[in-house]
């Protein structure tokens, strides 16, 4: 990893936490905003729920310090993905901030996914985590990361659908539900079986489609849509703990 590298490494991850204070200079408006004020889509997990950023963001700062300050192997190897997973994440939330384009939103995640994924698929081939707190913390970034823009993704599918089909957020909700659980369901499965064998990937999805359980419970009174939000969130993760992961290791 040459120094340009490990230094646009910590200007993403400085970024990453500037960029979503914009709407408070009153630059563009806040990822989310119009969904928090007009009807709720049923695949949309409230605002507390997007709080696991705090800890992407957290762990993505320390990784980049440490490929600054006293870089090693692992750092070298993952900070490539890693670096360019963080800038599609800054290019997105401009573009949500500043266009709220959903078709555009969506096809800006792809990338990010790509690259994050990448990084896990390394540190898996690495060993994964060895007991010691430098991986530790790469592994909660690169789990924490891969599993919560699978997350977003899958919940951006359905407002793709709608923004193509003309239609509005609250039309067609079974089908826009059923659209997010089988994304997400496509992804860990993906993961699992060939990407890496991290634990934390799970939490991150898991908390993903609670936060949609809870939407439809105490925000749009769905409460089937709940039943069937927990009933394939519980046999995604009874899949991961019967058969566990097995990602080809080349």
């Amino acid at each position: 990893m040459t120094r340009k590298i490990s230094i646009g490494l910590l200007i993403v991850a400085l970024a990453q936490f500037l960029v979503p204070l914009l709407p408070v200079l009153g630059l563009g408006e806040t990822i989310g905003a119009r969904a928090e004020t007009g009807a709720r889509p049923p695949e949309l997990p409230p605002g507390v729920f997007f709080s696991i950023w705090s800890a992407v963001f957290v762990t993505y700062l320390v990784f980049a310090l440490l490929a600054v300050l006293k870089p090693t192997y692992l750092e070298q190897h993952l900070g490539p993905p890693l670096m360019l997973a963080g800038l599609g994440n800054v290019i997105w939330m401009l573009s949500a901030q500043f266009l709220g384009w959903p078709v555009l939103d969506f096809v800006l995640l792809l990338p990010i996914l790509a690259f994050a994924w990448m990084s896990a698929r390394r540190l898996h081939l690495m060993g994964g985590f060895d007991g010691t707190w430098r991986r530790l913390n790469t592994a909660l970034l690169t789990g924490l990361f891969s599993g919560w823009i699978a997350v977003a993704v899958s919940i951006s599918v359905p407002a793709t659908y709608r923004a193509l089909a003309g239609l509005g957020p609250t039309d067609t909700v079974w089908v826009s539900l059923w659209l997010a659980l089988l994304a997400a369901g496509g992804l860990a499965w993906f993961f699992a079986s060939r990407i890496s064998a991290s634990v934390v990937f799970f939490l991150a999805l898991a908390w993903g489609l609670t936060g949609v359980a809870a939407n439809n419970w105490y925000l749009t009174g769905m409460h089937w849509l709940t039943a069937v939000t927990c009933l394939v969130g519980a046999f995604i993760l009874w899949r991961r703990v019967r058969y566990g992961a097995r990602p080809a290791l080349r």
